[in-house]
């Protein structure tokens, strides 16, 4: 895995193969693994991501080879967005597929103290995880059922929701390096779910280093700056096809990951 700048991506590559086992694609040379990077459907659009090639091979047209084969690979399945995260390094391959910038996803790290949980936020375990389908559904705009049911098994991964007269009003997993993915009604929901999700030390045992990914449409940006949370960088978004997706993503309050939106 040296492409991608970590000595492991296992776990995360055995969520996204969870929940799509078809969209992911290797490049070989010989016994060679010198390329690699995978997508994710959720309907009428989908996510690139994690494309990755042998720092001893960069500079042969590998990542846009592997790139232009996920794009074919998303038409088929009838997909009229494509969209992700781009890298510095990775942007200029995109725009030569005919990707364009729409936006930035920006990434936040937590701040080393936050206030308490408030009462009212509950953990739910992946037996309980149906119950928020069609909420994620509502907001995201495609369906990531899979995903998420891979997520809510997942060691280290751990799920809370915000209940209004009964009904789920948000969610937001805490992992051991990202706290995501996640929605919210309101901005109240939205900055409970944060104080809980980061006070869960049983995703990890220590706060510290994780992050946020926040998707371009999110209306929480700000309320995520009055909880001390602060912006480390900013990824280029890019779409292929049509540039506006489904579902009312204002609502969004996390991403999953760079690779999986």
């Amino acid at each position: 895995m040296e492409a991608y700048g970590f000595s492991s991506r296992r776990r995360e590559l055995e969520l996204y193969l969870a929940a799509q086992p078809d969209g992911w694609f290797v490049i070989v040379d010989g016994d060679e693994l010198v390329a690699v990077g995978g997508a994710v459907a959720y309907g009428s659009f989908c996510w690139i991501g994690l494309v990755a090639t042998d720092p001893a091979r960069q500079r042969e047209g590998l990542a846009t080879r592997l790139s232009s084969h996920l794009v074919d690979w998303a038409q088929t399945r009838g997909c009229t967005t494509i969209a992700l995260d781009a890298s510095q390094a990775g942007r200029p391959v995109y725009e030569r597929l005919g990707f364009r910038v729409v936006g930035e996803t920006a990434e936040l790290s937590l701040p080393l103290r936050i206030p308490d949980p408030p009462p009212g936020v509950v953990l739910v375990g992946s037996s309980d995880i149906e119950q928020l389908l069609e909420l994620d559904r509502r907001a995201f705009g495609g369906d990531r059922a899979r995903l998420l049911r891979a997520l809510s098994r997942q060691r280290h991964s751990r799920c809370h929701v915000a209940r209004r007269g009964g009904e789920p009003a948000g969610y937001l997993f805490a992992r051991k390096r990202l706290l995501g993915p996640g929605c919210a009604r309101t901005d109240e929901v939205a900055r409970h779910l944060v104080r809980a999700a980061s006070a869960d030390r049983g995703a990890t045992g220590d706060a510290a280093g994780r992050r946020l990914l926040v998707p371009i449409e999110s209306r929480y940006l700000d309320v995520l700056g009055g909880l001390g949370l602060s912006v480390e960088r900013r990824l280029a978004h890019m779409r292929l096809g049509d540039p506006v997706l489904p579902g009312k993503r204002d609502e969004l309050l996390a991403q999953t990951s760079f690779a999986a939106g």
